[in-house]
């Protein structure tokens, strides 16, 4: 497998905000379709053979890819990545982009009158990529080694991507 088309074919979000009573929920999910990430970590873990993925095939004595048996330490040297100059043979470290997460979550609750009549404040707690709906990447596909678009969806031991929470406090006066 090839590389192919690194970037989603459809991005899209949907947002909801629901009030109750003086408690109001909201959230955004975003959805990227289509598109191809790499996994530079993976080729490069399974070249100096210390992913988990060669540790299995070192204690089984064998890579049986298509039918055929290869000796672990030949077969991910070859394939995985020594260095970040090697020709890595890109295909088993190819994922789909395909991700469903909840970006944003906000509760909050308005006090009323707390500071005087029509005085309020409402604070609200807000967490930001809290988890995945779906993914088939080991990685966040949003993941960029650099900010060019040449290394858009390439993982190179990248961090993860950060989880925030906050507190919002809005005085109404």
């Amino acid at each position: 497998m090839a590389l192919g088309d690194m970037n989603a074919k459809v991005n899209m979000g949907w947002t909801n905000t629901f009030h109750y009573k003086d408690f109001t929920l909201s959230f955004l999910i975003d959805a990227k379709v289509g598109g191809h990430v790499f996994s530079m970590t993976e080729a490069t873990l399974d070249g100096w053979g210390v992913s988990e993925r060669s540790g299995e095939a070192r204690d089984a004595g064998q890579v049986v890819v298509d039918g055929v048996s290869f000796d672990p330490q030949l077969y991910y040297s070859t394939t995985g990545g020594t260095s970040y100059n090697s020709n890595i043979y890109t295909g088993q470290y190819v994922y789909d982009a395909t991700n469903v997460r909840l970006r944003e979550l906000s509760l909050g609750y308005t006090f009323r009158n707390l500071f005087g009549a029509g005085k309020n404040l409402t604070a609200s707690l807000i967490g930001r990529n809290l988890f995945f709906f779906y993914k088939d990447a080991p990685m966040d596909p949003d993941v960029a080694a650099a900010t060019g678009n040449g290394w858009q969806g390439v993982d190179m031991f990248a961090l993860p991507t950060s989880r925030s929470f906050g507190l919002n406090l809005k005085f109404n006066f």
